[in-house]
C-alpha cells in the first residue's frame, strides 16, 4: 500500500472512468504549483493512478461504498490539508466538513454552496466538462498556471505488462475499444467487422480491448469474422489498458472510458459519439476526432435508451467514416510509443 503523507490535498475521484480521466488532466496546473496530491477514489480508478506522476498516494474506497462519517475519518487520521471534489457528488466534501478542514472544494449546486469553502455553478458554466473543472480550480486557487496536461503516463510495472501482452502483435496496430457505458453509444458489431477487414487490407494488426460481459461477446464475434485480431478483451486492468493503447497507432472507440484515456495518453483517437453531446463531453487532445451522424432531429438526446427505430444516430456511422477520420499523425510518433 502507499504511504500516505500528512497534510497533503486529497482530490477525490468519481467511478466513472472517463470523468476521473478529464479530471485527471485539468489537475496539471495544480500539480506544476508543487502541491502534494492524494488521489482518493473508487478501487479501478486508484488502479489506473496509482504510481503514476503527480499523485504522493493513491487510496481507494472499501468494497462497500463509504459513508461521509468514515470518509471524514480517514481524513483526520491522515491530517488531510484539504479536499477538492470535481465529481458532482457532495460526500467528499462533505466528509471535509465533518472532518473540519479547511479547504473544501466542489460544485455549488444543492447543499454543496454551504459544504464548499470555494464553489462555483457548474450548470451556470459554459463549455466542455474539463474547462468547467479547470475554472473551479483556478477560482479555489487563484493564480494558478495555465499548464497543458502532459500525456498520460500508466506506472512501469503496468507498461511492462502491456508489452507482454503485445509481444505477438505486429505493428502498426489499430486498438477497438468496444465498450461504453450504455448499449445505445456502441457501434454494432457489423461496423466493427467492415472497419477491421479495411484495417487489415491497410496492413494493420487489430488488438480488441474491453471489460464488459457485453464486451467479451462482441470480441468473440470479430474474432470468428476477422480471423487475424489479438483479443485482449476482459484480459487488462485499466493500467495495463492504458500501456497497450500507448502503443497503438490508433485508437478507434465509442463515447467510452478507454476513448479518453487514449486521448490523454496522446495516441491518435477516433471516437464514435449518438446520443452524447461531443461539446461537453469529447475526448481532447490534438490527434482526436469525433466522428457522428449529423442530420438527425434526435442527435444528442442524451438519453440513455434509444426510442427511434434502428438507433441511427449509432448505426449510421459507417466503417469508411470512421477510418476517413483517422488522425493524419496516427503513424507520426509511433517509434516513441513503441520505444
Amino acid at each position: 500500500m502507499d504511504r500516505i503523507p500528512e497534510n497533503a490535498l486529497w482530490v477525490r475521484f468519481p467511478r466513472f472512468i472517463g470523468d476521473s480521466v478529464m479530471i485527471h488532466q485539468a489537475l496539471a496546473p495544480l500539480r506544476t504549483l508543487g502541491r502534494e496530491l492524494v488521489a482518493w477514489g473508487p478501487a479501478p480508478v486508484m488502479e489506473l493512478l496509482r504510481g503514476t506522476a503527480g499523485y504522493a498516494a493513491a487510496v481507494a474506497d472499501p468494497p462497500a461504498k463509504p459513508n461521509a462519517f468514515a470518509m471524514a475519518g480517514l481524513l483526520k487520521a491522515h491530517r488531510a490539508q484539504g479536499v477538492v471534489c470535481l465529481a458532482r457528488s457532495q460526500r467528499a466534501t462533505t466528509a471535509a466538513l465533518l472532518a473540519r478542514l479547511p479547504l473544501r472544494v466542489g460544485w455549488s449546486e444543492g447543499m454543496g454552496g454551504l459544504i464548499c469553502s470555494r464553489s462555483l455553478r457548474f450548470k451556470s458554466l459554459a463549455g466542455h466538462q474539463q474547462a468547467r473543472y479547470g475554472e473551479l480550480l483556478r477560482a479555489a486557487f487563484p493564480g494558478l498556471p495555465e499548464t497543458p496536461p502532459l500525456p498520460f503516463r500508466p506506472r512501469p510495472d503496468a507498461q511492462a505488462a502491456a508489452d507482454a501482452l503485445l509481444a505477438q502483435v505486429s505493428f502498426p496496430f489499430a486498438a477497438f475499444s468496444l465498450g461504453a457505458m450504455s448499449a445505445n453509444k456502441r457501434l454494432g458489431a457489423a461496423t466493427w467487422i467492415a472497419l477491421g477487414r479495411m484495417l487489415l487490407d491497410q496492413g494493420h494488426s487489430i488488438v480488441l480491448l474491453g471489460s464488459t460481459r457485453e464486451d467479451l461477446a462482441c470480441a468473440r464475434t470479430l474474432r470468428a469474422e476477422l480471423g487475424q485480431v489479438h483479443d485482449l478483451a476482459g484480459r487488462t486492468s485499466l493500467a495495463v489498458a492504458a500501456g497497450v493503447i500507448r502503443r497503438a497507432s490508433t485508437l478507434f472507440g465509442n463515447d467510452s472510458a478507454l476513448s479518453h484515456l487514449a486521448a490523454a495518453c496522446a495516441t491518435p483517437t477516433v471516437a464514435a459519439f449518438g446520443p452524447t453531446d461531443e461539446r461537453l463531453s469529447a475526448p481532447l487532445g490534438e490527434q482526436v476526432e469525433v466522428v457522428r451522424h449529423d442530420g438527425l432531429a434526435c442527435a444528442r438526446c442524451m438519453s440513455c435508451r434509444c426510442r427511434v427505430a434502428g438507433h441511427p444516430c449509432m448505426e449510421g456511422i459507417r466503417a469508411e467514416d470512421l477510418l476517413a477520420a483517422m488522425p493524419e499523425a496516427a503513424e507520426h510518433g509511433l517509434a516513441e510509443r513503441v520505444s
